[in-house]
Protein backbone atom coordinates (compact mmCIF):
# COMPACT_ATOMS: atom_id res chain seq x y z
CA UNK A 1 0.00 0.00 0.00
CA UNK A 2 1.23 3.63 -1.05
CA UNK A 3 1.83 5.39 1.75
CA UNK A 4 0.20 9.31 1.46
CA UNK A 5 2.40 11.68 2.80
CA UNK A 6 0.65 14.41 4.91
CA UNK A 7 0.57 17.47 3.08
CA UNK A 8 2.63 20.60 4.33
CA UNK A 9 1.29 23.36 6.77
CA UNK A 10 2.73 25.72 4.12
CA UNK A 11 0.37 24.41 1.25
CA UNK A 12 -2.50 26.78 -0.14
CA UNK A 13 -5.51 24.57 0.87
CA UNK A 14 -4.50 24.87 4.40
CA UNK A 15 -4.56 28.83 4.20
CA UNK A 16 -7.50 30.65 5.56
CA UNK A 17 -10.22 30.51 3.04
CA UNK A 18 -13.25 33.18 1.98
CA UNK A 19 -15.69 32.28 -0.83
CA UNK A 20 -17.56 35.67 -1.64
CA UNK A 21 -21.05 34.87 -2.21
CA UNK A 22 -24.38 36.17 -0.91
CA UNK A 23 -26.15 37.78 1.83
CA UNK A 24 -25.98 34.55 3.56
CA UNK A 25 -22.89 33.84 5.36
CA UNK A 26 -21.11 30.74 6.55
CA UNK A 27 -18.89 30.53 9.16
CA UNK A 28 -16.87 27.03 8.63
CA UNK A 29 -13.89 26.40 11.54
CA UNK A 30 -11.32 23.85 11.11
CA UNK A 31 -10.49 21.26 14.39
CA UNK A 32 -7.73 21.21 16.83
CA UNK A 33 -4.36 20.94 15.64
CA UNK A 34 -5.66 21.08 11.87
CA UNK A 35 -6.25 23.76 9.05
CA UNK A 36 -8.43 24.32 7.20
CA UNK A 37 -7.73 22.58 4.22
CA UNK A 38 -10.10 19.90 6.28
CA UNK A 39 -12.76 21.45 5.78
CA UNK A 40 -12.23 23.50 2.32
CA UNK A 41 -13.44 21.38 -0.01
CA UNK A 42 -17.21 20.82 1.81
CA UNK A 43 -16.73 24.52 2.44
CA UNK A 44 -16.18 24.97 -1.10
CA UNK A 45 -19.51 22.75 -2.37
CA UNK A 46 -21.77 24.68 0.15
CA UNK A 47 -20.55 27.76 -1.46
CA UNK A 48 -21.16 26.37 -5.19
CA UNK A 49 -24.73 25.04 -4.70
CA UNK A 50 -25.92 27.63 -2.71
CA UNK A 51 -23.83 30.80 -3.45
CA UNK A 52 -23.85 32.08 0.29
CA UNK A 53 -19.91 33.65 1.70
CA UNK A 54 -18.54 31.29 3.37
CA UNK A 55 -15.33 31.92 5.21
CA UNK A 56 -12.38 29.89 6.69
CA UNK A 57 -10.50 30.94 9.47
CA UNK A 58 -6.87 29.54 10.77
CA UNK A 59 -7.54 29.59 14.40
CA UNK A 60 -4.81 31.28 16.33
CA UNK A 61 -1.43 29.06 16.89
CA UNK A 62 -2.25 27.18 14.13
CA UNK A 63 -0.79 26.60 10.63
CA UNK A 64 2.86 27.12 11.87
CA UNK A 65 3.88 25.13 14.44
CA UNK A 66 3.18 22.81 17.57
CA UNK A 67 5.52 25.27 19.56
CA UNK A 68 3.13 28.28 18.12
CA UNK A 69 0.32 26.68 19.29
CA UNK A 70 1.46 26.15 22.66
CA UNK A 71 1.69 29.93 23.94
CA UNK A 72 -2.28 29.64 22.88
CA UNK A 73 -4.92 29.39 25.06
CA UNK A 74 -8.91 27.67 24.89
CA UNK A 75 -9.72 32.01 24.34
CA UNK A 76 -7.47 32.72 21.75
CA UNK A 77 -8.80 30.28 19.75
CA UNK A 78 -12.32 31.05 20.72
CA UNK A 79 -11.86 35.13 19.61
CA UNK A 80 -10.07 33.87 16.25
CA UNK A 81 -13.39 32.19 15.25
CA UNK A 82 -15.12 35.16 17.02
CA UNK A 83 -12.99 38.05 14.61
CA UNK A 84 -14.04 35.50 11.59
CA UNK A 85 -17.62 35.92 12.31
CA UNK A 86 -17.54 40.05 13.03
CA UNK A 87 -16.23 39.91 9.43
CA UNK A 88 -19.34 37.75 8.20
CA UNK A 89 -21.63 39.64 10.45
CA UNK A 90 -20.46 42.98 8.57
CA UNK A 91 -21.40 41.50 4.97
CA UNK A 92 -24.40 39.40 5.78
CA UNK A 93 -27.70 39.33 6.58
CA UNK A 94 -27.47 35.86 8.46
CA UNK A 95 -24.85 33.84 9.22
CA UNK A 96 -24.78 30.31 10.11
CA UNK A 97 -21.83 28.68 11.85
CA UNK A 98 -20.38 25.28 11.85
CA UNK A 99 -17.23 23.52 11.93
CA UNK A 100 -15.39 19.99 12.23
CA UNK A 101 -14.36 18.48 15.59
CA UNK A 102 -13.02 21.36 17.75
CA UNK A 103 -14.27 23.60 15.37
CA UNK A 104 -17.88 22.63 16.27
CA UNK A 105 -17.26 23.02 19.52
CA UNK A 106 -16.47 26.52 19.28
CA UNK A 107 -19.02 26.73 17.08
CA UNK A 108 -21.84 25.64 19.97
CA UNK A 109 -19.96 27.54 22.28
CA UNK A 110 -20.72 30.93 20.34
CA UNK A 111 -24.29 30.08 19.03
CA UNK A 112 -24.64 29.58 22.75
CA UNK A 113 -23.51 32.69 24.55
CA UNK A 114 -24.40 35.61 21.20
CA UNK A 115 -28.13 33.74 19.60
CA UNK A 116 -28.63 37.18 18.35
CA UNK A 117 -25.97 36.78 16.28
CA UNK A 118 -26.15 33.23 14.86
CA UNK A 119 -29.12 32.13 12.61
CA UNK A 120 -27.99 28.21 12.62
CA UNK A 121 -25.52 26.30 14.14
CA UNK A 122 -23.86 22.65 12.87
CA UNK A 123 -21.79 20.79 14.39
CA UNK A 124 -19.56 17.68 12.82
CA UNK A 125 -17.88 15.08 15.23
CA UNK A 126 -17.86 18.22 17.89
CA UNK A 127 -16.77 17.56 21.50
CA UNK A 128 -18.91 18.89 24.43
CA UNK A 129 -17.14 17.24 27.56
CA UNK A 130 -17.54 13.28 27.24
CA UNK A 131 -14.06 12.11 28.03
CA UNK A 132 -12.70 8.30 29.17
CA UNK A 133 -10.66 8.37 32.46
CA UNK A 134 -7.59 7.49 30.73
CA UNK A 135 -7.38 10.43 28.47
CA UNK A 136 -8.03 13.23 31.02
CA UNK A 137 -5.77 11.48 33.93
CA UNK A 138 -2.66 12.84 32.31
CA UNK A 139 -4.10 16.45 31.95
CA UNK A 140 -2.69 15.97 35.94
CA UNK A 141 0.71 14.97 35.74
CA UNK A 142 2.94 17.28 37.19
CA UNK A 143 6.55 15.95 35.01
CA UNK A 144 4.47 14.39 31.76
CA UNK A 145 5.85 15.16 28.41
CA UNK A 146 5.42 18.57 26.78
CA UNK A 147 4.97 17.32 23.74
CA UNK A 148 2.57 14.16 22.88
CA UNK A 149 1.81 12.42 19.89
CA UNK A 150 -0.84 14.21 17.07
CA UNK A 151 -4.42 12.78 16.52
CA UNK A 152 -5.02 13.75 13.34
CA UNK A 153 -6.10 11.95 9.90
CA UNK A 154 -8.25 9.55 11.71
CA UNK A 155 -10.02 8.71 8.18
CA UNK A 156 -10.95 5.12 6.94
CA UNK A 157 -10.01 6.10 3.22
CA UNK A 158 -6.50 5.39 2.45
CA UNK A 159 -6.06 8.02 0.11
CA UNK A 160 -5.98 11.44 2.00
CA UNK A 161 -4.25 12.39 5.11
CA UNK A 162 -5.19 15.57 6.83
CA UNK A 163 -3.06 18.86 7.31
CA UNK A 164 -2.57 19.18 10.58
CA UNK A 165 0.47 18.70 13.49
CA UNK A 166 2.32 15.50 14.12
CA UNK A 167 2.95 16.76 17.61
CA UNK A 168 0.35 18.41 20.63
CA UNK A 169 1.55 20.90 23.37
CA UNK A 170 0.45 19.17 26.88
CA UNK A 171 -1.03 22.21 27.91
CA UNK A 172 -3.08 22.82 25.12
CA UNK A 173 -4.81 19.43 25.77
CA UNK A 174 -6.07 21.38 29.14
CA UNK A 175 -7.16 24.11 27.58
CA UNK A 176 -9.12 21.54 25.19
CA UNK A 177 -10.41 19.80 28.05
CA UNK A 178 -11.63 23.20 29.60
CA UNK A 179 -13.43 24.43 26.40
CA UNK A 180 -15.10 21.59 25.84
CA UNK A 181 -16.71 20.95 29.53
CA UNK A 182 -17.43 24.84 29.07
CA UNK A 183 -19.06 24.67 25.68
CA UNK A 184 -21.13 21.65 27.66
CA UNK A 185 -22.61 23.62 30.44
CA UNK A 186 -23.38 25.98 27.87
CA UNK A 187 -25.52 24.52 25.70
CA UNK A 188 -28.55 25.01 27.66
CA UNK A 189 -28.68 28.38 26.17
CA UNK A 190 -28.16 27.45 22.60
CA UNK A 191 -31.81 28.05 20.98
CA UNK A 192 -30.59 28.36 17.59
CA UNK A 193 -31.35 26.22 14.57
CA UNK A 194 -29.14 22.95 14.96
CA UNK A 195 -27.46 20.50 12.82
CA UNK A 196 -25.77 17.75 14.38
CA UNK A 197 -23.97 15.36 11.98
CA UNK A 198 -21.93 12.20 14.22
CA UNK A 199 -19.56 9.76 12.46
CA UNK A 200 -20.56 6.29 14.34
CA UNK A 201 -17.26 4.95 14.55
CA UNK A 202 -14.68 8.01 15.80
CA UNK A 203 -11.38 7.34 17.34
CA UNK A 204 -10.88 10.77 18.59
CA UNK A 205 -14.38 12.03 20.14
CA UNK A 206 -16.54 9.74 21.83
CA UNK A 207 -19.81 9.21 19.24
CA UNK A 208 -22.40 10.05 22.45
CA UNK A 209 -21.35 13.85 22.36
CA UNK A 210 -24.06 13.79 19.48
CA UNK A 211 -27.02 12.57 21.61
CA UNK A 212 -25.92 15.15 24.34
CA UNK A 213 -25.68 17.84 22.35
CA UNK A 214 -28.88 17.10 20.93
CA UNK A 215 -30.32 16.44 24.70
CA UNK A 216 -28.72 19.44 26.52
CA UNK A 217 -29.70 22.71 23.76
CA UNK A 218 -32.59 24.58 24.41
CA UNK A 219 -33.30 24.50 20.63
CA UNK A 220 -36.75 23.55 19.31
CA UNK A 221 -34.97 22.87 15.31
CA UNK A 222 -32.36 19.87 15.91
CA UNK A 223 -31.77 17.91 13.15
CA UNK A 224 -29.25 14.94 13.33
CA UNK A 225 -27.61 13.01 10.75
CA UNK A 226 -25.08 9.62 11.39
CA UNK A 227 -21.68 9.28 9.28
CA UNK A 228 -21.93 5.35 8.50
CA UNK A 229 -18.38 5.15 6.66
CA UNK A 230 -16.25 8.03 7.84
CA UNK A 231 -13.81 8.45 10.89
CA UNK A 232 -13.72 11.37 12.75
CA UNK A 233 -11.91 13.56 9.82
CA UNK A 234 -15.78 13.42 8.19
CA UNK A 235 -15.25 16.25 5.89
CA UNK A 236 -12.10 14.16 4.36
CA UNK A 237 -13.72 11.41 4.71
CA UNK A 238 -16.22 8.70 2.18
CA UNK A 239 -18.96 10.66 3.73
CA UNK A 240 -17.82 14.49 2.35
CA UNK A 241 -20.54 14.56 -0.05
CA UNK A 242 -23.12 13.50 2.34
CA UNK A 243 -21.91 16.64 4.60
CA UNK A 244 -22.04 19.20 2.09
CA UNK A 245 -25.78 17.89 1.11
CA UNK A 246 -26.50 18.15 4.90
CA UNK A 247 -25.22 21.55 5.57
CA UNK A 248 -26.30 22.92 1.85
CA UNK A 249 -29.91 22.15 2.77
CA UNK A 250 -29.62 23.79 6.54
CA UNK A 251 -27.89 26.80 5.08
CA UNK A 252 -31.06 27.02 2.42
CA UNK A 253 -33.06 27.01 4.86
CA UNK A 254 -31.71 29.77 6.70
CA UNK A 255 -31.76 31.88 2.98
CA UNK A 256 -35.56 30.94 2.47
CA UNK A 257 -36.19 32.34 6.08
CA UNK A 258 -34.11 35.76 5.67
Amino acid sequence: MTKIERPPLDAPDAQPFLFEGGSVGVLFLHGFTSTPQSVRAVARGVHETTGATIMGPLLAGHGTTPEDLARTTQLDWVRSAEMALETLLDHCERVVIGGLSLGATIALNIAARRPDAVDGVFSINGSTGLYRPEVVAPLYEEDGPDFVPGIGSDIARHDVRETCYDRIPRNTLQHRFLLTNATGALLPLLRSRLLILQSRTDHVVAPQNATHIACSVGSDDIRMVWLSRSWHVATLDHDDGLIAQAVRQFVMSSSQSA
